[in-house]
């Protein structure tokens, strides 16, 4: 349906849940606004079921994606409807968002540089000095560090139609991440409608931002480039980490970079990694620690010494915020006529000085202080607070006037509803040009929503895949195998960890869960022995993390006193082995990783997060089966998760730490099992039905019977958990994997010694295999102390490998010694 028809129709042309809308809309000369019919018309075909549906579809989609964290309900959702932008406002933003980015680039240089327009009086000089957006730290840097990368500006249009600049963002381009993932999944929802508007791509804009960085670096023969972000704690992380996954680039925190001998190193697997470029999250007064006055752990102390040595690029560069000063701010539309003679094609909302403004107008401009930027009040809704404010206050403030800015329709429970919006659009600033995203994010002005911005275009879209970038020599062409910084390594170990962590507290509880049910209908001596024990190892925390070293002796298993054991170690948030904390620390590993998770992987982490707040639930009411369902849930999303992570992640991304980290957790769990139910010997009857729950929780009941058909005893049981070297559960297989992996661990010995990480598992590995199996079975006052003791010695050894790995491979630090002095020569000794 074309424009005109909806001109002339609109309410028999169009679907009730868009022509209710569009009628509140009308003027009263009855004119349909012009781009809400485009809009609507190409929305015509489409009901109100159909839309909600695409809502649905969107927020499913997001939260995969790891955009909508269910932890986190600070981002607003994505709407299914557009913003739809025409070919000739596009043009007119274009050109202004270019004039203005080039004028702020000119001021920012003359701050820096010459200090021009502040010796001419153009920029008052106590304003700036005073502002805390003012960083002395940043006029040391070199010239080639002084130019604006990528900005953002905020940009609003008015009921009447003109467009105003609202806000700059030069220190962070915030949302550029978000947009990307808005298109992707706006253009897979919409795509019928997103194919009829003939939007303009954003892949090119990104293409360029990898080209400018490049030729940054031309004169590197293998530059680094890193994004600094703040953290997960950040509310933006998800965008920065799905910005480093599109762009190819390794997400870092401040924590994951050092200075040393004035330049930017990132800690590795395989030690410490010159970084050329860093493409910074953070503001500009948190960059660096050791200089600036805002101490922040997310900083790289030592950071500003090495830009100003230039063995690091920064990008934006420090001293951005200069042009967030309300200072120079107000004087951009003076300085503008003065610089390139021509006004702004995009202006600022009205300034008045504070003198200037007879107090009956107040109500329409807001208050700004100069130098202080928590101070803003709105002179309608504030007025009581600004009529206390002093002559010396409103002296060092000023007023601009606010902008009624335009709405746009917004789907909210199942029908439209009306917000003012406005745009944040994307520039990246060059030497020799200044390109200007054909898109932008299009924000509630109230925070209650986001759209794409569709800007259309009536050329031909240009559909060739993206040129790449020529190889510049020979060794271009090389494959450079991914380096991940220690952090995420670590992450990944933890992860590996908590998945087999996590399988084994299911397996277990779900045992423990069918022997007590069972045992009220058939309770017979030998099954009564079983459920004690297992009862006495979760309680004790023989069984469950973490592993303590207590004889798994119970009393009379009551199902009520189980059931409730079964609720706690399920569904608590207080006991550190239970299935919800270690589903919880499972998760928060995923994210702090999850950079180099497919998408995939992370539908099975939401899924797996879904299932965490179930069990939160868990209570007295909660049946034994639902229990047993919600672990067989989690079962089969753990293995899933397993087998996409294999199939999905290389191992130069550090797949391998993950498999280390399995296979620690699991040889840790089968000594404490081993341990805690086989080392003291019962009667025959009671001692089989221990080893078959053993079995069970191990997944090797199957195999033990298929394997010794015609005598099963404790001691066939424990040769094929612990000494069966070619069986994937037992210990011996584990040791040998520990001992395969840890050979793709960069070497940190000189040649011809052993490092600290090879002596660890020769000792683990010499435990296993020389054990004597008779030994090991032999029964001394009721219990086996030989199989004892080589499980304390297991778990003992395990400790002291991981304590390793910390310490070599993912903190990068050296066991400090103990000095002491000799009293007759005062000498070290």
């Amino acid at each position: 349906m074309n424009q005109t028809a909806v001109d002339k129709h609109p309410e028999l042309s169009l679907p009730g849940w868009l022509s209710q809308f569009l009628q509140d809309q009308m003027s009263g000369s009855g004119n349909v606004p012009g781009p809400l019919a485009s809009l609507f018309g190409y929305l015509a075909g489409l009901s109100a079921e159909d839309i909600s549906h695409r809502a649905t579809e969107i927020r499913r989609l997001l939260k995969n994606s790891g955009f909508l964290d269910t932890r986190d309900q600070h981002r607003s959702p994505l709407d299914p409807l557009p913003m739809l932008i025409s070919e000739a406002d596009w043009h007119f933003l274009e050109r202004g968002i270019r004039q203005r980015a080039k004028l702020l680039q000119t001021v920012l240089q003359d701050l820096m540089g010459n200090k021009t327009l502040l010796s001419e009086g153009l920029i008052n000089p106590s304003h700036l000095f005073q502002h805390p957006l003012y960083l002395r730290e940043s006029y040391s840097l070199p010239a080639e560090e002084q130019g604006l990368f990528v900005l953002a500006m905020d940009i609003g249009r008015d009921q009447s139609g003109r467009w105003f600049i609202l806000d700059d963002h030069c220190q962070v381009p915030l949302g550029l991440g978000l947009l990307l993932e808005n298109r992707i999944v706006s253009r897979r929802v919409m795509s019928e409608v997103f194919a009829e508007c003939g939007v303009q791509r954003i892949a090119s804009f990104l293409q360029q931002i990898q080209q400018a960085i490049g030729q940054s670096t031309r004169s590197l023969r293998d530059p680094r480039v890193v994004i600094l972000t703040p953290g997960p704690e950040d509310p933006n992380y998800s965008e920065h980490a799905y910005l480093a996954t599109y762009l190819g680039y390794t997400l870092v925190r401040g924590a994951d970079l050092t200075v040393r001998k004035g330049k930017v190193w990132m800690k590795s697997l395989d030690g410490l990694r010159k970084v050329d470029v860093i493409v910074r999250w953070l503001e500009d007064r948190y960059l660096d620690p050791l200089e600036q006055a805002d101490y922040s752990l997310q900083g790289v102390p030592g950071l500003l010494q090495a830009v100003r040595m230039q063995t690091v690029k920064l990008l934006n560069p420090l001293g951005s915020s200069l042009l967030n000063i309300p200072t120079v701010r107000t004087q951009l539309p003076a300085l503008a006529e003065r610089l390139s003679g021509e006004p702004l094609l995009l202006s600022e909302p009205e300034c008045v000085a504070a003198g200037n403004l007879e107090r009956q107008y107040w109500r329409d401009y807001e208050f700004h202080s100069y130098l202080d930027p928590q101070v803003r009040l709105d002179g309608e809704r504030q007025r009581e607070a600004m009529d206390k404010l002093s002559t010396g206050q409103l002296a060092e403030g000023f007023f601009r006037r606010k902008v009624t800015l335009e709405s746009a329709p917004f789907l909210h429970k199942r029908q439209l509803t009306a917000r003012p919006v406005f745009l944040r659009c994307y520039a990246l600033c060059q030497p020799e040009s200044i390109s200007v995203m054909p898109s932008a994010l299009c924000l509630a002005a109230n925070g209650q929503g986001i759209k794409d911005t569709w800007a259309q275009t009536a050329a031909p879209m240009d559909l060739a895949p993206l040129s790449l970038p020529k190889p510049r020599k020979l060794h271009d062409l090389a494959l450079v195998e991914g380096l991940i910084p220690s952090r995420t390594a670590e992450n990944l170990y933890w992860l590996g960890c908590y998945l087999e962590r996590c399988e084994d507290i299911c397996r277990l509880l779900r045992l423990f869960i069918d022997r007590f049910t069972e045992l009220a209908i058939y309770p017979d001596a030998k099954n009564r022995i079983a459920v004690a024990r297992l009862k006495a190892g979760i309680e004790q925390h023989s069984l469950l993390y973490p592993y303590h070293s207590l004889p798994a002796e119970g009393g009379n298993p009551g199902t009520a006193e189980c059931k409730k054991l079964a609720q706690a170690s399920i569904g608590s948030s207080e006991l550190a082995g239970s299935l919800y904390n270690t589903l919880d620390t499972l998760l928060k590993s995923a994210m702090q990783a999850r950079e180099l998770l497919s998408y995939d992987s992370l539908r099975i982490i939401e899924s797996l997060e879904t299932e965490m707040h179930r069990l939160e639930k868990t209570g007295p009411q909660t049946a034994t089966h639902m229990m047993q369902s919600a672990l067989d849930r989690i079962v089969g999303q753990l293995m899933a998760f397993n087998g996409s992570v294999l199939d999905s992640m290389s191992n130069s991304n550090g797949w391998f730490m993950l498999d280390i980290g399995r296979r620690v957790e699991r040889s840790r769990q089968l000594s404490a099992m081993v341990e805690g139910l086989l080392c003291e010997s019962l009667p025959e009857a009671e001692q089989q039905s221990v080893l078959e729950a053993v079995l069970v929780a191990q997944v090797s009941s199957v195999t033990h019977r298929r394997r010794y058909r015609m005598y099963q005893s404790v001691e066939t049981g424990l040769e094929l958990l612990l000494l069966d070297a070619e069986y994937p559960r037992s210990l011996a297989y584990q040791t040998d994997k520990l001992v395969s992996l840890c050979r793709r661990l960069p070497a940190k010995n000189k040649p011809g010694f052993m490092s600290a990480t090879q002596k660890a598992l020769l000792r683990l590995t010499a435990e296993c295999s020389l054990v004597e199996r008779d030994e090991l079975f032999t029964e001394q006052g009721g219990e086996r102390p030989a199989l004892r003791r080589l499980m304390q010695s297991i778990r003992h050894h395990l400790d002291a490998l991981q304590e390793i790995l910390q310490v070599e491979y993912f903190s990068h630090t050296r066991t400090s010694r103990k000095l002491s002095w000799s009293s007759e020569k005062g000498e070290p000794v």
